[in-house]
């Protein structure tokens, strides 16, 4: 560093300088701030690890142990790892905390007058078209990076390459996939928040994707399941409290 900035200083002067060697000290710092940069990635990896439990750095096809959340491996093609609970659950069949869409905290009133992001469907606030990572993604805040929202992509890989079964677990209603490489995951029917109240329990399940609505900026894509169905080509107003589940 020091050796660059007395060869800058001499130019200014107008002393003659080597091109040549300059630019290979230029080079030579890059890679360094290169380094310095990946090697802070991976320190913030070990501390989102330690901050999201046992399952922050290993893949597994179910939960080992109770010291969840755990990182599950479904073999799906993207390598997309999924979590094993929602946000805010200690267990798969924990329901967890409800988030309005771009909102990282739960409350207890869900409508627009209560939307950070938005008064009505005529005025609302960009947040993005997808919300994934950033400071608006509740899986991030709540548990670190890498853990975040999936996408609608992620959603329809996971519907697509997974078989799915409607399920009683631990006395929970939900929808468990089970993944080609014999993985599983337990999705709980938690319903939604609407308002002040609670609605749908052991009937739906909705989870958040981090994509917004194709054509009308007050909707956001999510998962929505039942006995019946299972699909996320739905959209639902961004104030609604939904399940985050997370992936990595």
């Amino acid at each position: 560093m020091a050796v660059l900035e007395n060869a800058v200083s001499n130019i200014q002067l107008g002393a003659p300088y080597d091109d040549t060697a300059i630019r290979i000290m230029i080079v030579a710092l890059e890679n360094t701030v290169n380094s310095i940069k990946s090697q802070v990635t991976a320190l913030e990896d070990v501390v989102a690890s330690m901050q999201a439990g046992s399952g922050g750095g290993d893949a597994h096809k179910a939960c080992p142990d109770a010291n969840h959340p755990h990182m599950i491996d479904l073999g799906l093609p993207s390598g997309t790892k999924w979590a094993c609970c929602n946000v805010g659950a200690n267990a798969p069949e924990q329901y967890g905390n409800y988030y309005a869409w771009g909102e990282t905290q739960p409350k207890e009133v869900y409508d627009w007058e209560t939307y950070q992001y938005g008064s009505s469907e005529e005025n609302v606030v960009n947040i993005g078209s997808d919300i994934a990572g950033t400071g608006y993604d509740a899986a991030t805040a709540n548990w670190g990076t890498p853990w975040r929202m999936p996408t609608k992509t992620q959603w329809d890989e996971l519907i697509g390459n997974c078989s799915s079964e409607w399920m009683t677990q631990n006395g929970v209603k939900g929808l468990k996939f089970t993944g080609s490489n014999g993985g599983t995951i337990f999705l709980p029917a938690a319903g939604l928040r609407w308002d002040s109240e609670l609605n749908y329990t052991g009937l739906t399940g909705c989870c958040w994707s981090s994509t917004l609505g194709e054509s009308y900026p007050y909707y956001a894509s999510y998962l929505d399941f039942g006995s019946d169905r299972v699909g996320a080509d739905g959209y639902g107003s961004r104030f609604r409290g939904q399940s985050v589940r997370p992936v990595r």
